[in-house]
């Protein structure tokens, strides 16, 4: 008889503290073995589960609950929470394989009923009781607002599509060209920090005529609405260079270096709030700096909802519609002028000086400019941190003082006494079409102004910051000592002829600028880091333009002919055909 095989018992290692292998086992034979550690105190009903996902969530039915697996919490499976540690990575055998198709069978619309005495599942936008509603389509009262009524959500914020698409570009004001050099980019953020104090300011004099607050418009309101008449006088807006005053100054005084026009100085000031493109001309001229606007640019024409979410269409040419945001800063510069005379055209008063433009005219010439002026001196040299003395202010890097004439405008007086006239900075707020495209999400002034007057000016100062900014700091730089800004919309929305004055709403300039958060120190900041960096260049032309389209403002040199055969049918906004003066 052969020899039976023996049989040897293999070694048990026990593990009193747990299951699995021992410590003391040797781990040789079970190297690179996945391993999942579990308490004797777990219920092991299954030891896999080859219908689980392999991403470890739990399936769920076609309803959107919980399918039979999900319900049932005794059916646990072992090492289901941590399912990834068995999943086949593949590596090289994916790359031989390419996707065909993973599209899904297309569900059918279903019907849901909704139950009387409850509510669908759409809440307070289901159906009504015992209707039927269909998957996609509005019903009851909240329905309509989101679910592609109209109206509904797609048409006024733009469906899943429209994510992260640009919704709006801008038009750049002017279009550099091959011959341009851009030589510097300044972001905004960079101008964030920027601070200083300016000196103490000298008074020049006053030059023109300006009229007087007639009160009875204090009395307006959109019940007793006034018609808006059109101006029969005209309203100059010369550039710095070509002013009579200021060249004066600048062949005489070795001091003043700088030369510029409220419109552009209040337009840096407000440089980090805009969000249209601008433009302003650059001279250096010797050792002088003139800061010039380009005539039929957008210094020149208020923009209209510039801040607005959804601001304005922008037009290339004239052809576009009235509500096209070239058309509404045209409308917008006529409202204010006209507006300006007729509340202050019943009487007027001689200032020191007689206006510059109208050497010659008589008093009877309807081409004579009808502005006031106020021309004055400001302190941009930098001083030492707590001085106020004018001895103490060092010179800047070419080892001067610098000054900067400005030319500010007087838009009326209000009679406060024999010795005493308030100096008034008026302007206008305008609506053409509130369901009009870039109308800002605005209150119809008719119907709001006069009992929701803070919610108007709330949205007002939303949707035109930037132009609200840029006044504000006019009225500081001409020491007014108030804003009027009036209100004033149109008589039919497709007609933009005809307007009609609802009321006005005064501020101390100090207290417009905070309300709008906007700090004189920080503005100054700007102008200041601007004027030092031009007072650098050579002589020449050149052009800082707001990009269109990003928060940075760029400097280039230019031609030295650049601008001087430009007419009105090339600038981007529609402008008259004299170039000195806007009718």
């Amino acid at each position: 008889m052969s020899d039976l095989p023996g049989f040897t018992l293999p070694s048990v290692f026990d593990n009193p503290k747990g299951w699995g292998p021992s410590t003391s086992q040797p781990t040789i034979n079970y190297k690179d073995i996945p391993y999942v550690p579990f308490s004797k105190g777990d219920k092991v009903n299954r030891v896999a589960n080859w219908f689980t996902s392999s991403d470890g969530r739990d399936q769920r039915d076609g309803r959107g609950g919980r399918g039979k697996q999900g319900r049932d919490g005794s059916q646990q499976t072992y090492g289901s929470n941590a399912a990834s540690t068995f999943v086949y990575q593949a590596e090289e055998d994916e790359q031989s394989f390419s996707l065909v198709d993973n599209r899904g069978a297309a569900l059918k619309k279903i019907g849901v009923r909704a139950v009387h005495g409850e509510r669908t599942r759409g809440g307070r936008g289901g159906g009504s009781a015992g209707g039927m509603q269909r998957l996609g389509h509005a019903g009851g009262r909240g329905g309509g607002k989101f679910a592609g009524g109209s109206g509904g959500f797609r048409r006024r914020y733009g469906g899943w599509r429209d994510f992260g698409r640009d919704q709006h570009r801008r038009l750049a004001s002017v279009k550099p060209t091959d011959e341009w050099q851009l030589m510097q980019e300044i972001e905004f953020s960079r101008m964030a920090d920027l601070s200083f104090s300016v000196g103490d300011v000298k008074e020049l004099g006053t030059y023109g005529k300006v009229g007087v607050y007639d009160h009875a418009y204090d009395r307006v309101t959109s019940r007793l609405e006034r018609p808006l008449k059109a101006a029969g006088t005209v309203r100059y807006n010369v550039t710095a260079s070509e002013d009579p005053v200021l060249a004066k100054i600048a062949s005489t005084s070795n001091e003043v270096k700088v030369f510029a026009t409220d419109a552009v100085v209040a337009l840096l000031m407000a440089s980090t709030v805009s969000f249209s493109a601008w433009d302003i001309v650059v001279n250096r001229v010797g050792d002088k700096l003139f800061l010039d606007k380009r005539d039929g640019g957008p210094v020149d024409f208020p923009p209209v909802n510039e801040n607005a979410t959804e601001p304005p269409p922008e037009a290339s040419d004239k052809t576009g519609s009235i509500n096209s945001a070239p058309m509404l800063a045209l409308e917008s510069r006529d409202i204010v002028r006209n507006y300006i005379k007729q509340i202050t055209g019943k009487a007027s008063i001689d200032l020191e000086h007689a206006n510059p433009f109208n050497e010659g005219a008589s008093d009877a010439d309807k081409t004579a400019d009808d502005n006031a002026y106020r021309y004055r001196v400001f302190d941009l040299s930098a001083r030492a941190d707590g001085s106020d003395d004018e001895a103490d202010a060092p010179a800047n890097d070419s080892g001067e003082r610098c000054f900067m004439a400005v030319r500010t405008e007087i838009d009326g007086v209000i009679a406060a006494g024999a010795q005493k006239q308030r100096q008034l900075f008026i302007r206008a707020l305008t609506q053409h079409d509130i369901n009009a495209t870039g109308a800002g999400n605005a209150f119809d002034w008719r119907a709001k102004l006069d009992t929701q007057r803070a919610a108007v000016i709330a949205i007002e100062n939303k949707n035109n910051g930037s132009k609200l900014a840029r006044w504000a700091f006019q009225a500081v730089l001409a020491d007014a000592d108030q804003i009027r800004l009036g209100f004033v919309a149109r008589a039919s929305p497709r007609d933009r002829t005809r307007h009609g004055i609802l009321g006005f709403q005064s501020y101390v300039p100090t207290d417009m600028l905070a309300q709008l958060k906007l700090s004189e120190f920080k503005a100054w900041g700007i102008v200041k880091a601007i004027v030092d960096m031009c007072l650098q260049l050579d002589e020449g032309r050149y052009v800082i333009m707001r990009d269109p389209n990003r928060s940075v403002i760029c400097l280039y040199s230019v031609p030295p002919g650049t601008f001087e055969n430009d007419d009105a049918e090339d600038a981007p906004l529609s402008a008259p055909a004299t170039d000195d003066a806007d009718f």
